[in-house]
Formats: C-alpha cells, sequence, structure tokens
C-alpha cells in the first residue's frame, strides 16, 4: 500500500510518499534519501522499486522530495544542505509516530549527495537508525565531489544569492548561497564515526562523479561495514542504459540486506 503525503517543514511541504506492507503491524521501515537534483523516486525509478521490494520482504519505507526537486514547488531557493538533513528528520520522525511501525527498527538509505545527507543525519541519530545503506554516498569531509561546482558555479552564488545550475535532464537547478556555505563547512565522514550501526556501502568502479576511492573510505568509518563493488558500473548502476542487470542485482541485494540487518 502506498500513501502519498505533504509533510511541513517550516517554509515549504515535503511531497512523500509511504509504502507499508500489506497487513503491516509493527514492522520496521527506511527513510530514503534522493541525490542532487533528483527526486524521491531516483534516477530510473530505482527508489520506487527498492520500496515494493521492501514491502514484499515486510518493510516499510518513505520517500520524499528536497525542495526544488519532483513534486516540491519550491523552487529550490531553500535547498541549503541543512534543510535537506532537517526534512530527513521530518520524514523519520513522521513514520516513528505510524501505529504499524517498530520505531526501534529503522533503517536508512542514501544515494549520491542524499548518502552525504544520510550521514549528518547519523551525526544526531546515530543511535536510532539500525541499519544504513550508502549508494555512491557523496560523503567527503568539505567540498569534495562538488569541488567544480565551487569553481563555476559559486561566485554567481555570492553574487546573487543562488546559482543556476544546468544539469542536462531537468531543469536548471536553483542552488542558494547557504548551500555551498554548508557544504563547505559540513564533515559528513566524521560524522559516519559516530554510528556504530550496520553498513552497506555500494558503488560501481565507473562513476566518475564519486569515484570509488571514496566508497572504501565511507566503509572504513564502520568495523561493521560491508563494501560492494560492482563492476563496469556508473554513477546509478547502468541503469539508464539496455543492460539493467548491474541495477537489478544492486535493488535485490539492497532489500534482502535490509530484510537480514532489521
Amino acid at each position: 500500500m502506498e500513501k502519498k503525503l505533504m509533510l511541513k517543514s517550516e517554509k515549504y511541504d515535503i511531497p512523500a510518499i509511504f509504502t507499508l506492507p500489506e497487513n503491516a503491524r509493527k514492522v520496521p521501515c527506511v527513510v530514503m534519501c534522493h541525490g542532487t537534483g533528483s527526486s524521491k523516486d531516483e534516477a530510473g525509478n530505482q527508489y520506487a522499486d527498492l520500496a515494493q521490494l521492501l514491502a514484499e520482504r515486510g518493510i516499510a519505507s518513505i520517500r520524499f522530495d528536497f525542495a526544488g526537486c519532483g513534486e516540491s514547488t519550491d523552487t529550490g531557493i531553500n535547498q541549503t544542505f541543512m534543510a535537506e538533513v532537517d526534512d530527513t528528520r521530518i520524514a523519520w520522525e513522521y513514520v516513528c509516530s505510524q501505529p504499524q511501525v517498530d520505531s526501534e527498527r529503522n533503517g536508512i538509505i542514501g544515494y549520491s549527495q542524499g548518502g552525504r545527507v544520510m550521514a549528518m543525519f547519523l551525526d544526531t541519530h546515530y543511535d536510532r537508525i539500525k541499519a544504513a545503506v550508502s549508494w555512491y554516498g557523496a560523503c567527503h569531509n568539505g567540498e569534495g565531489a562538488f569541488a567544480g561546482w565551487y569553481d563555476i558555479f559559486y561566485p554567481q552564488a555570492v553574487e546573487n544569492g543562488y546559482a543556476s545550475i544546468p544539469l542536462g535532464w531537468r531543469s536548471d537547478l536553483i542552488v542558494p548561497l547557504a548551500w555551498f556555505e554548508e557544504i563547505r563547512n559540513t564533515n559528513p565522514l566524521d560524522a559516519l564515526k559516530k554510528y556504530k550501526g550496520e553498513l552497506l556501502v555500494m558503488a560501481g568502479d565507473a562513476d566518475v562523479l564519486v569515484p570509488m576511492p571514496h566508497c572504501e573510505e565511507i566503509a572504513a568509518t564502520n568495523e561493521k561495514a560491508e563494501l560492494i563493488i560492482y563492476h563496469d558500473a556508473d554513477h546509478n548502476f547502468n541503469v539508464m542504459t539496455d543492460d539493467k542487470s548491474i541495477s537489478q542485482d544492486m535493488l535485490i541485494t539492497t532489500a534482502d540486506w535490509f530484510k537480514e540487518k532489521l
């Protein structure tokens, strides 16, 4: 069962979808954080597909749009990095309040920048999450994977209060100056070291946006971490190509891992 929601932050509405298994009673739940400029369903509908796989395994989930993304009506001007972290908190608090959810058995997943959001959420909720998954997490301390954006777009943000960033596959992404400043001044890799729960790190060795060595850095923050690297997989697990076998394997592996750990 899928339920469309409109969660509330201080400045904007957060479109979300809460997915429950049939006859759910005190089931675990997974919070999904999407990547930069993407949406709650993620590239190639990978989050939407994961939600169904989790439901088949008796696990609920919530996926949602950050400001300026997906069905969000915000222009993106309120899409600061720490606002995304707070949106994650709002989604997590919603599922914890639901009678069908066992708040002691919750998990979280972050894709690309969503992995960075997840890491900073765990900075304050490290003892409340039982299992976490990073798909190509961009969790570098400071600018990291976004260093190129600082070279090109940061001056525009300083001058105008925001930058308009062309992505090619959607309308230009509006990124406020505060986003740049918060990315530069946060240390998600250090935050992850606080988290002692189960951790699965997944990536591909053909990713040029978040190169594989960084995923090894993420795994090194946690003695329980499991690292899975797919050969010849790009930043989207090749889901946008004709051969979706890697994406399909990754989705099933993720769902089975959450079932085992939650």
